[in-house]
């Protein structure tokens, strides 16, 4: 609980990109053998791959609320 930013993973993009590419998914694809299509969206996804958003580091169950 304190103040100070987390520090950003260098390669988290590239590399959650590297993976998805290695097992010839797509995004939707990844989503749905994952069984979270009805909790993440494949914008999402996108986003995390591009560097523009990160995931949360709190564990979701896979029946939580949309992320």
């Amino acid at each position: 609980m304190g103040t100070n930013p987390r520090i950003r993973p260098e390669r988290l993009a590239e590399k959650l990109l590297q993976i998805r590419l290695a097992l010839g998914l797509s995004q939707s694809e990844m989503l749905r053998r994952l069984g979270l299509e009805d909790v993440i969206s494949y914008k999402k996804i996108s986003d995390y791959e591009r560097g523009v958003r990160e995931p949360s580091l709190r564990g979701r169950s896979h029946g939580g609320s949309r992320g």
